[in-house]
Formats: C-alpha cells, sequence, structure tokens
C-alpha cells in the first residue's frame, strides 16, 4: 500500500523579488507578523502554502524498511516528533539525515526560523502489518495497568488468538487493506493523560474536553485522501461509559483553530457534498461484541446504524452517509469504526440548500443550532384526533417524512429509540418549513423477528405519534406509505432490506477480522469470529428475519389501524411497444376501484367522498400513451390504501 517517490527539490534560492514581497506581506500584516514574531497562530500559518514541509515517502500500510526524507522551503530548518506531539522549539529534533523507518512510526514535523515555527506541521502515518498484528498489551508511550484509564484497564493487545488461528493468519493483512485507514494523532497527554486526557476522562463532554490533533485518511490503493489538523472529542452516550465499552466513539471538528475551517474532500462516495465541519467515528455499543450482554453481543455486526441510515434515503428522504475505516490511535489498531454525517444545520444546508443559520436543529430535545420555539411549538400540539388541530400541525411537522420515519423504527423493531433518545429533527425556519426527523444511533434493531413496538401504547416511543392514529386522515397518510414501502418494489421489501444489508455486509466482509483480532475477545473467550459468529447472525437474518419481517410489520399495523383491513387493488399491466395499447386489469374482490389518471388522489382529502376526477372501473381500462395511474379501492365507506402506478409508452 506505500507509495514511494523522489524528495522533492523544495530548496531553491529564493529570487530577491520574493523576499520582498514576503517582507512586505509581513509588514503589511499583522497576523502575520505575529506569527513570524514566534506567537503561535494557526490561522495565520496557513496563509503561507509555500512554507511547507516535503516527506519522500506517503502515509501508508508498509511491510519492509525504508528511509524517510524530510525537506522545507527556504533554507528553513526542520523539527520532528515521533510520540504524537506537534513539534516546537523545545519539543522533537532538529532533522538532519534520512530517518530510517523500521517499524510503525508517526512523524510530525515543521519548519521553523530561529525563534519560531513557519510551516503548518505536516503529519505522516507509517504502519508496518505485522507489528499492528502483535501490537502489545504494554505499548511504550500508553497509560498500562488495571487502573491506568481512569480506574479501568487498559485495553490495547491484538488477540493471539485470532492472530495465530489458522483460518485467519493469511487473511488478516488482507483484512486491512480492505478498507480505508483513518489514522488520528496527537499527544499522549491530550489522549491518555490522566488529567487531560480524553480518552481515559471520556465521560467529560463538551468544548473544554476537547484536544488538538491530526487525522489522515489512507486509500486501500495507497493514495492519500487527505491529512488535516482538527479538533476531536469523545462522541456517545453509553459508549463513553467505560464499563460499559472500551471502544470509545470520536467526533471530529475541523476549526480555523487547528488548521483549516473545513475539511474539503468527498468522504462519501454516494454523496455530493464535500465540505464539512465535523465527522462522527462510530463505534458501536448495542449488539455488538463487546456488549456486555450475551444476547445482544452475540448479534454483533457492524451494520445495523448504517443501514438504518441507508433506509431513510432509500424511502426518499436525507439521512446521514457512512463510510467504513480501520482506525488507528497514534499507530496503534484501534477497531473497525464507520465515519458518518452529524445531521446538524451544515449537514441541512448542504442537503436542502441555503445556509446553516436558516435552521434550527434538535437532538433530543436540546437546541443544537438555530432556536427551539418552533420545535416547543410542535413538541407541545395536542388532540391532534381532531381536524384542526391536525391541519396545523401539517404545517408544523412534515407528515409524509414523519410517517416514513416511524415506519422504519417499526420495521427494525427499535428498542434504542423514544421519546428523550436517539434521534435528531431539523426545519428550515428562513423560509418556514415543517420539521422531519433524521434516523440515528440505530443499532437495536433486528432483534426478534416478531418484535412489536406498535401495538401497545405504552411502547409507542413518541406521545405525538400516538395521538396522531386517532385522526382518519394520518391513519389513511400511513397506510399509503406503507404500501409504497412494503408491497412490490418498495424499500422494505424483503429483497431490497437484503440488498441493502449485504451491500454494507460486502463492505466490511474481511475488514470484520480485524475487529475479531482487536475486539473479538474482550468479553468472550473463545473470541467472537468471523467465519462463526459474524456469519451466523448474518444468516439468521437472511434466512429468518428480513424474509417474513414485512408481513409480520403490516399484520401489526392492521391490527391498530394504520394499515386497512381492505387490500390495496392489485394491478395487472399487459401490452407492450411504442404505440401499443395497454390494458389494466384491477384485482379487489367486493371494492369499487376509483382511478385517476392525471395524477391525482381518487380520493378527496378530508372528506372520504371520490374525487370528480376519479372513475370507477369495474371492467379492465385499455388505453395508449404513457400515464400515472392512482387507484384506490372502496367497501362498505372504508378506503384502500393508494396504489400509484407510472406506466412510459
Amino acid at each position: 500500500m506505500n507509495r514511494t517517490r523522489p524528495a522533492p527539490d523544495l530548496n531553491p534560492a529564493s529570487p530577491l523579488w520574493e523576499w520582498v514581497v514576503l517582507c512586505c506581506l509581513i509588514w503589511a500584516h499583522p497576523v502575520l507578523a505575529h506569527v513570524l514574531q514566534g506567537v503561535p497562530d494557526r490561522q495565520a500559518i496557513a496563509i503561507l502554502p509555500r512554507l511547507q514541509i516535503g516527506f519522500s515517502v506517503e502515509s501508508g500500510f508498509f511491510e519492509k524498511p525504508f528511509p524517510v526524507l524530510l525537506t522545507s522551503t527556504g533554507g528553513s530548518s526542520i523539527r520532528y516528533t515521533t510520540d504524537g506531539r506537534e513539534p516546537s522549539l523545545t519539543v522533537g529534533s532538529y532533522y538532519a539525515n534520512p530517518l530510517p523507518i523500521t517499524n510503525t512510526a508517526i512523524i510530525r514535523a515543521a519548519a521553523f526560523s530561529a525563534d519560531s515555527r513557519i510551516s503548518p506541521v505536516a503529519t505522516h502515518s507509517y504502519l508496518f502489518a505485522e507489528q499492528v498484528l502483535r501490537q502489545p498489551a504494554n505499548p511504550r508511550g500508553f497509560p498500562v495497568g488495571p487502573q491506568a484509564w481512569n480506574g479501568h484497564a487498559s485495553n490495547y493487545a491484538m488477540d493471539a488468538r485470532v492472530i495465530d488461528d489458522p483460518d485467519y493468519r493469511d487473511r488478516l493483512i488482507p483484512a486491512f487493506r480492505a478498507l480505508p485507514i483513518l489514522s488520528l494523532v496527537g499527544s499522549a497527554a491530550d489522549l491518555f493523560g490522566p488529567t487531560r486526557g480524553i480518552y481515559v476522562n471520556s465521560q467529560q463532554r463538551g468544548q473544554p474536553w476537547e484536544r488538538a490533533c491530526s487525522v489522515e485518511l489512507i486509500l486501500p490503493t495507497g493514495a492519500s485522501g487527505f491529512q488535516i489538523d482538527c479538533g476531536v472529542r469523545i462522541q456517545g452516550n453509553y459508549n463513553r461509559i467505560p464499563e460499559k465499552s472500551p471502544k470509545h466513539s470520536f467526533r471530529l471538528l475541523f476549526k480555523s483553530t487547528y488548521g483549516p475551517s473545513k475539511l474539503h474532500y468527498q468522504m462519501f462516495p454516494d454523496s455530493s457534498v464535500s465540505k464539512f465541519d465535523t465527522l462522527v467515528l462510530r463505534a458501536d455499543y448495542n449488539n455488538s461484541w463487546i456488549h456486555w450482554d450475551a444476547h445482544s453481543s452475540v448479534r454483533g455486526q457492524r451494520i445495523r446504524d448504517a443501514w438504518m441510515k441507508d433506509s431513510q434515503r432509500a424511502m426518499g428522504w436525507i439521512s446521514p452517509h457512512s463510510r467504513y475505516v480501520h482506525l488507528f490511535l497514534n499507530g496503534l489498531y484501534w477497531g473497525l469504526y464507520d465515519v458518518t454525517e452529524r445531521p446538524d444545520a451544515n449537514f441541512a444546508a448542504a442537503y436542502l440548500g441555503g445556509a446553516r443559520e436558516d435552521y434550527d436543529v434538535i437532538n433530543e430535545f436540546e437546541v443544537k443550532d438555530g432556536i427551539g420555539a418552533g420545535f416547543q411549538a410542535l413538541h407541545a400540539a395536542h388532540g391532534l384526533g381532531r381536524s384542526a388541530q391536525y391541519e396545523k400541525l401539517r404545517s408544523q411537522l412534515h407528515i409524509t417524512e414523519y410517517i416514513d420515519y416511524l415506519l422504519l423504527n417499526y420495521y427494525g423493531g427499535n428498542r434504542d429509540w423514544g421519546e428523550n433518545k436517539n434521534w435528531y429533527a431539523l426545519r428550515r425556519r428562513e423560509p418556514a418549513g415543517p420539521f422531519q426527523y433524521i434516523a440515528w444511533d440505530g443499532e437495536q434493531i433486528f432483534q426478534n423477528q416478531r418484535e412489536d413496538i406498535v401495538s401497545h401504547p405504552y411502547e409507542v416511543p413518541f406521545r405525538m405519534a400516538g395521538e396522531l392514529r386517532e385522526n382518519a386522515e394520518f391513519r389513511l397518510a400511513f397506510a399509503d406509505r406503507v404500501q409504497k414501502h412494503c408491497f412490490g418494489e418498495g424499500a422494505l421489501t424483503p429483497g431490497a432490506v437484503a440488498a441493502r444489508w449485504m451491500a454494507r455486509a460486502k463492505e466490511i466482509d474481511l475488514a470484520i477480522i480485524a475487529e475479531s483480532a482487536r475486539w473479538g475477545g474482550f468479553r468472550k473467550s473463545p473470541p467472537y469470529n468471523r467465519d462463526r459468529d459474524w456469519m451466523a447472525e448474518q444468516s439468521r437474518l437472511l434466512k429468518n428475519y428480513f424474509p417474513v419481517r414485512t408481513d409480520i410489520l403490516v399484520a401489526q399495523l392492521r391490527a391498530v389501524g394504520l394499515y386497512p383491513a381492505i387490500p390495496a387493488p392489485v394491478v395487472t399491466i399487459s401490452g407492450s411497444g411504442a404505440d401499443a395499447q395497454r390494458v389494466l386489469t384491477f384485482t379487489s374482490p367486493g371494492q369499487t376501484i376509483y382511478c385517476t389518471t392525471n395524477g391525482t388522489d381518487p380520493r378527496v382529502y378530508g372528506t372520504g367522498l371520490p374525487s370528480p376526477d376519479a372513475l370507477s372501473y369495474p371492467e379492465p381500462v385499455a388505453f395508449r400513451g404513457a400515464v400515472t395511474v392512482s387507484l384506490r379501492g372502496l367497501k362498505d365507506g372504508v378506503w384502500s390504501a393508494l396504489v400509484k402506478e407510472r406506466i412510459e409508452r
């Protein structure tokens, strides 16, 4: 995976005019002059693109030793560190000769004048396969012992029971090469120090517990994705509690305090967004191999949350994207993580338009962006069974999106979700728009194929959802989305669900072996592994959950009135060719079928009456050309769910 190139010639004698221009810039720009007088200022340093450090070898995954040559501009001196700290005039060593790289090494280097740093810090990670596999329990420079992590045992070693297993030892290096590597580098004091280390003080929150770090993305091809200096915090709730999990999640924050104010990189191949203020590195907790409950840990897959987000997008809405990586901390392998977007105001603006200032974002009733008055008014709405209250709510809440959000969580049988946890809500405040809910932290799904969080009122996660069931218009609107997503080729039909699952499973099919070697034995002996445990859970889902879950869910929804007792019309289309006559045959015994061909609903909203545009069709219908056919059945005053078919020429 390594890429070696000749050392670039970055030390030409600068023409006199360049030095004159530089001196003028220093005199004219007080911030720049401030930097070169010896006072650190990351923003000012960032405007000196010519003052950079060159590395003769790019970051990567290596198997053989090599030398690294460092070069700098303008004849400046270079200082470097190998322990994760930023080099300074008092930290690190002066560079004089090529550095021999024989094992995993983190090199951080910068250019210096006589009394100050005059370039950004450049960071390169050189990871050696065999050393990673034999990662010890007592690595140099890290706190070690039963109380080392703020009263809890340290955990660094790879598990020899996986590393030396004949079934896995030849697949481990390919497992590391199967995904991008994300290398997070910072000072040991900032990461693991007893007083200010964020990892060992993992339950501390907020900006005071944000530390400077470098992050590099190294692609499986060996190419460099990016290297950027940023801030890092511990992320999450239960996952950050040491006795619950030793594998914590992180949040990266791109700020001018540390380097560039944004990350400019297309992190997610299936997204057009290439500018980020923050990213979350998810570790998983529920239904993972590190969970304390064997009933949960045996279901470890590392896919569930990504599947939830993928599915919300498949249903037609925005949702954070996910990408798997192997995470390294200061050169130590930390496990399989998924990088994901955080659904904040910047996320909303990127996908919905406008500026971040236009949005309100609420996370579990905490205002993350904008103001909270609009959401407070939404949450205060009561009497939603009444038409007047329901119509008012429709201007505050995106009803269709909300139904799909509920339906997705109902399908998964999500029991780690409710009124006060694991959701985001956002809206565009200027111009005013309705709130929509975003899937978040969907780890505790797919447990029991008959899981029912629909039928029992005390299990309805949102009070608002319970009240809305009393409204006939909402019930039929819900039924229409069930028809769209749970029938035909809908997003929650067995084939579609399994295909999305297997797309994610394919991404980590090899990489999960490395995760097993790092964390599979944390609570279990022998360790959880790919072939026995990961594949067994995958098989359970593919054979016993996905094929039957959709029908079970529809029955649960029908039991509470969210899907009608009468079936929706079944449409059969015959005829082909550009000018051929199409014949629609409807099957709905005992119903009167109403149909429109102009895209409108055959039923008049709010009245229960057939639309003037709708015709009843007891017999097959013939037509030519492209058309959108919308159908409902009516029997004894009860309307079926809506069936909509677009028929092309």
